[in-house]
């Protein structure tokens, strides 16, 4: 517990500061949308909005831990070994807690952001791009020298936390996608001709065959 709370302790302010702002920018996101497009209902546009809010707030809080220098060490560590850390977790000595902090960190992310982009919608696609961004956040850990431990385990743990994020709400993917709107092309009256058509029927035919129609009597 006490490697966890030092390794996200300095995460704790940063997101009692960045909470109120997103509770703000929530009500007014639902706002801007329900201008923008009069057809959405409130319920729609505070869903999507709440979900947008969150992807960001995450990603924003994410950013801000990886950046974060840990403990007194001037320079980050790079172990490159695959299995070197998750060994030294499971042994009687290790701590477990670095291993659920680092499937948990790309979770949140792996499970909001297909609810949005339909592009995203493919657990192969939601490993590969967590996988990126995973290797770009221990380059940059490295390379800034926060202090952190930069290694191919936590690629890996980052990885399968995003997957397991977006395999919890596969369901809900098409939760928030509209219907799109058929149009219905407009129906135009074609007329044969512009003069009006008489017929002129003569009156022997008339009284032979049609006036028997109008006056049962004649017979």
């Amino acid at each position: 517990m006490g490697a966890l709370l030092r390794a996200f302790w300095g995460i704790i302010p940063v997101t009692a500061i960045a909470l109120p702002y997103a509770l703000l920018c929530w009500p007014l996101l639902t706002v801007r949308r329900r201008r923008r497009s009069g057809d959405v209902s409130l319920g729609h546009a505070s869903a999507t909005a709440a979900v947008d809010v969150s992807a960001v707030t995450v990603g924003v809080l994410v950013l801000c831990l990886v950046t974060m220098p840990v403990g007194s060490a001037p320079v980050s560590t790079l172990d490159l070994v695959p299995g070197a850390d998750l060994s030294a977790a499971f042994s009687d000595d290790g701590s477990l807690w670095q291993v659920i902090g680092n499937v948990l960190l790309l979770s949140p992310l792996g499970g909001l952001v297909p609810l949005r982009l339909r592009r995203m919608r493919s657990l192969t696609r939601i490993a590969l791009t967590a996988f990126a961004a995973s290797v770009l956040v221990e380059a940059t850990q490295f390379l800034i020298h926060t202090g952190r431990v930069t290694s191919t385990d936590d690629v890996l743990l980052n990885t399968i936390g995003a997957t397991l994020g977006a395999a919890l709400t596969r369901r809900g993917w098409r939760v928030f996608d509209v219907a799109p709107v058929v149009s219905i092309p407009r129906q135009v009256r074609r007329t044969v001709c512009d003069a009006p058509v008489r017929l002129r029927v003569p009156r022997s035919v008339w009284d032979t065959r049609y006036a028997g129609v109008g006056h049962p009597e004649r017979r």
